[in-house]
């Protein structure tokens, strides 16, 4: 009898238990496989699989309002596969699965060297052991978690719900008398650098609240903008503990601006270490149809260009062709916030066109958080980025790979970038408003001030039009102007010194 009402959930009414949990079994099996981010498109009625909502709205709204009849068989049929295994904790508000899968989680095996040809380098090796050592049960008996595993889902928790330092030490110091059999680390340090000795940590660089410079290399030991002279701190003042006889103002120096940055080359390092990963990553060179169809940017002719000018790189078909996206973004959804945030992001063109782009495959390199968007001076916040990437190309870094269980020389190069039209005015240099608005007409841009308007119109960019009476009156009959080629704008740019320093406000 329960086996027939389970069947028929759907179409019972929707205040009953069992059509609650169907739907409750729709979303267990939908939202990890349909979600970005926290967000799933809702098959209700009203939504019809078009608008994005929250796991606990699709909920409401099913419950509410029905399923859509255009999805009622995908609804069902989704509900009847087989749930996840109780041995795996998904989270729904990030859509992450963690379980004791470690070999899963970091898409590798564990790795004996015995018998290696050739043996792997120094950060695969750590990375290697401390996998096998967080394959250790939690304690001695234990099949649900492993040691790491468990840190690792503990440590995402703190994240996701912003537990404090001190909280999380007092957390583990209470597991830890609880539980004495359990392996876990005594503070808060201790399992940061657990989770730390992975490899994809990332580093933030203190810079000037005018972005004028980053206190990096040369100069992370200054104290003073050398450009502006403003200072690197703020100082803020905190009452003292008569208690342990404190002043009674405590001086604390906090950084006046901080970027986050992603290192790359650990990064590139790990993709070598799983063997069906490694294969992947030579999908563009060996795997793609070469019939000279557009398929993959590498059929591209800025592809093809390159690898004719530089032979030596293209050889190597495991060396990484990266993109350089960037945008900016507000992070709490509302526009009128005086907060941007901008996130320069790596597209790793090695893989097959149905993976470069999913976002388990984009490289996070750099987040840029402040009041307002850096403007042209993103130059200085990319500094780290232009360098490991000259490093890259210049030299390389050995790389262990797992697929033939040798090192390598691993090079990478950046192919293009990836921007809106505001975007590319920041990473290019090239003003993308006023009279010199056009990238590809340059200084032949046909513009004209609308004087009662006060902006700039673009009428004449047809450059061949005889039609008179739907446009200014006049027919177009221009030459379309040369593209500047790479050494021209290197021409016109020589002896250029670019001043970064965001313009003060008068007053």
């Amino acid at each position: 009898m329960e086996e027939e009402i389970s069947n028929i959930w759907i179409g019972l009414p929707r205040y009953s238990a069992e059509y609650g949990k169907g739907v409750e079994d729709f979303l267990k099996n939908a939202f990890p496989v349909g979600a970005v981010g926290n967000e799933m498109k809702c098959p209700c009625k009203h939504c019809i699989n078009r608008k994005w909502h929250t796991r606990n709205v699709i909920n409401d709204h099913l419950v509410c309002s029905g399923p859509s009849p255009a999805h009622v068989k995908w609804i069902y049929d989704t509900s009847q596969m087989k749930i996840q295994s109780s041995s795996n904790f998904i989270d729904y508000e990030t859509g992450m699965d963690f379980g004791n899968n470690l070999d899963e989680m970091f898409n590798c095996m564990g790795k004996k060297f015995d018998n290696c040809e050739g043996r792997p380098n120094i950060e695969a090796q750590k990375f290697y052991r401390r996998v096998d050592e967080g394959k250790q049960p939690l304690y001695l008996g234990c099949t649900n978690f492993s040691r790491l595993g468990f840190m690792i889902r503990l440590y995402h928790l703190k994240c996701v719900h912003g537990i404090s330092e001190s909280a999380f030490g007092e957390l583990l110091n209470l597991m830890k008398e609880a539980f004495p059999q359990a392996h876990l680390p005594l503070s808060f340090n201790a399992a940061k650098n657990m989770i730390k000795d992975l490899g994809l940590h990332y580093e933030k660089i203190h810079a000037c609240p005018n972005s004028c410079m980053l206190y990096w290399a040369e100069n992370e030991d200054k104290d003073k903008c050398k450009t502006c002279g403003v200072s690197r701190w703020v100082v803020q003042e905190k009452k003292g503990s008569a208690a342990n006889n404190e002043p009674e103002k405590l001086i604390h120096k906090v950084p006046a601006n901080v970027m986050r940055y992603f290192p790359l080359k650990p990064r590139l390092e790990r993709m070598f270490m799983c063997k069906e990963f490694s294969q992947l990553m030579t999908w563009h060179a060996v795997g793609r149809k070469k019939d000279g169809k557009l398929r993959h940017p590498a059929d591209g002719k800025a592809w093809k260009m390159m690898d004719a000018q530089y032979p030596d790189f293209c050889s190597e078909n495991r060396n990484v062709n990266l993109a350089v996206a960037a945008d900016g973004f507000s992070p709490y959804r509302a526009m009128n916030l005086t907060h941007s945030t901008w996130a320069i992001v790596l597209v790793n063109y090695n893989l097959p066109p149905w993976l470069c782009m999913k976002q388990e495959n984009l490289i996070l390199s750099t987040l840029i958080s402040g009041p307002n968007s850096p403007g042209n001076n993103i130059d200085v916040y990319m500094q780290p980025l232009i360098a490991e990437l000259k490093e890259l190309w210049d030299v390389g870094i050995e790389t262990y790979d797992a697929l033939t269980n040798h090192n390598f020389k691993l090079r990478a190069r950046m192919v293009w970038t990836i921007s809106d039209f505001p975007g590319y005015a920041m990473l290019s240099g090239w003003s993308t408003k006023g009279k010199l608005a056009c990238p590809v007409c340059h200084y032949e841009t046909s513009s004209c001030y609308l004087k009662h308007s006060r902006k700039m119109c673009y009428m004449n960019h047809r450059k061949w039009r005889l039609d008179k009476k739907r446009f200014n009156g006049e027919i177009e009959m221009g030459q379309i102007p040369p593209i500047l080629s790479g050494f021209d704008i290197a021409e016109l740019l020589q002896g250029f010194e670019n001043h970064f320093e965001k313009p003060k406000k008068k007053g």
